[in-house]
């Protein structure tokens, strides 16, 4: 990867990143309102339910990662999949929070 191609994949992963802050910040919030009942992702429940906060906290970083490392690993070959990786990475968090957002 030359220098013209790092930026651009930083500042992608940095969206990943942020649209998945933007998720589980929304989810604090939310579930300090309502509780977990209103989490509409059942796989999150069920997670948090089994881990707690830190284990559902160290769920989502390690699955952003993974997101974020495959896209890194991907790019240089099948640059469209990495790209379709990506956006729907970053759907799944806008989505989530948006989600969360409306609950509150």
């Amino acid at each position: 990867m030359d220098s013209g191609e790092a930026v651009p994949q930083a500042v992608a992963l940095g969206v990943l990143a942020l649209a998945h802050l933007f998720d589980y910040a929304s989810f604090l919030v939310m579930v300090n309102r309502h509780g977990l009942a209103a989490e509409a992702n059942p796989i999150v429940v069920i997670l948090a339910e089994a881990a707690g906060l830190p284990g559902l906290t160290i769920a989502k970083v390690v699955t952003v990662t993974f997101a974020a490392g495959l896209m890194i690993l991907i790019a240089p070959h099948r640059r469209r999949v990495a790209l379709g990786l990506l956006v729907f990475g970053i759907s799944a968090g806008l989505v989530g929070g948006v989600s969360n957002v409306l609950t509150l």
